[in-house]
């Protein structure tokens, strides 16, 4: 192709400089020149149909060929368009299994959240329970200690209070007819054994 470009362009010249000679022919009237347009004429018709003839084929070819270029290429982005198009279905489908599961993971948390509410809500009262247990019996200790305290100082108390009456009270004689009772519920007891 590009020698043949070249001889085109090779006959190109020498057909314009023989054009040139014939306008040169040395007459330099205001008439109009017919023999110089004739050549001309004459030479652009033998240029121009020479190159029509010649290049006919090649420029057909290379028309033909960028038909086919365009038309696999057409072929070619419309497959890619429909790959797109179907990766965009399987993005969109995805994206909406994911908000399907987006939801499924969020009734799950909530029902999760309400289970597990429950859950600490009876170990909370159980505990409070436990402690509740715990408390009264260390109050029913504490009370029971205070009342034994109580009654230990009470006895304590009265048997102060009862020496000191005894003291106060007993003297000599009614010490004797004690220490005689005594002797004879003791001695009532031995006989009886």
């Amino acid at each position: 192709m590009t020698r043949r470009i070249k001889i085109v362009v090779i006959l190109i010249l020498l057909l314009t400089t023989a054009t040139t000679g014939f306008a040169e022919g040395g007459h330099e009237d205001h008439h109009f020149d017919w023999v110089g347009f004739l050549g001309k004429v004459f030479n652009s018709t033998i240029l121009f149909g020479g190159l029509i003839i010649w290049l006919r084929k090649p420029i057909i070819n290379l028309l033909a060929q960028k038909t086919l270029d365009v038309k696999t290429d057409i072929v070619q982005r419309e497959k890619e368009l429909e790959k797109t198009s179907g990766h965009l279905q399987e993005i969109q489908k995805r994206l909406d299994k994911i908000e399907e599961e987006i939801t499924d993971m969020k009734q799950a948390a909530e029902k999760s959240g309400e289970d597990e509410k429950k859950r600490i809500e009876e170990l909370g009262e159980k505990e409070s329970q436990r402690i509740a247990a715990l408390t009264e019996a260390e109050i029913a200790n504490k009370v029971e200690n205070s009342i034994r305290k109580l009654k230990s100082r009470i006895a304590d108390l009265t048997i102060d209070h009862l020496k000191k009456d005894i003291e106060t009270r007993l003297d000599k004689k009614a010490h004797e007819k004690i220490i005689e009772k005594n002797i004879d519920i003791c001695g009532d007891i031995i006989e009886r054994e």
